[in-house]
């Protein structure tokens, strides 16, 4: 079983970069935790295109409406997932709905004896996954990091299916 960390390409030219106005609040969205004040949030495209996925500057995931329908394909009550919709615009591309990808819980799937810690055990080097915990799981979270944002290898196969991984990478991550 195999199971892929999403992460921002950040070296594609193409796609653009969604930033929050400045006064806004860092973060926009931690898992976990409620999302407050989502509801005014009037976000900005800058330096490309846009894409199926984002992360935004001012700390939240952002999914278009075909990365949201794909995943909400994949999604069970235990995922405890939602979707905030907020507006972003670009000068050259018009404005365009999103969705916070907001996880409502941090999901316990680590297996904490392969995981590889920093030598004071407070950061996350290379984590592994707990196969058991993780069977049955397509879109998860495993740690409070807004870029935290795991999909199994199905869901994984259907984003490449479906020609949505313009501007993301995919980790793999080791499931014991």
């Amino acid at each position: 079983m195999k199971c892929y960390k999403i992460i921002i390409q950040g070296y594609d030219d193409e796609c653009g970069v969604i930033y929050a106005p400045q006064d806004w609040s860092y973060p926009i969205a931690e898992d976990g935790k409620d999302v407050n004040n989502w509801q005014s949030l009037k976000l900005e495209l800058r330096d490309g295109i846009y894409c199926h996925y984002h992360m935004c500057i001012g700390g939240a995931n952002l999914v278009d409406d075909e990365m949201k329908r794909l995943f909400e394909q994949y999604i069970t009550e235990d995922t405890q997932i939602e979707f905030l919709p907020v507006q972003v615009y670009s000068e050259i591309y018009g404005e365009k709905r999103y969705y916070i990808l907001h996880f409502k819980k941090i999901h316990d799937v680590l297996d904490l004896e392969h995981t590889v810690y920093s030598y004071n055990r407070r950061s996350i080097i290379k984590p592994v996954f707990n196969i058991s915990k993780v069977r049955g799981m397509h879109l998860f979270n495993s740690r409070p990091a807004i870029s935290d944002v795991n999909v199994s290898e199905m869901l994984y196969k259907a984003i490449k299916k479906n020609n949505l991984a313009k501007g993301i990478q995919f980790q793999p991550i080791k499931c014991l």
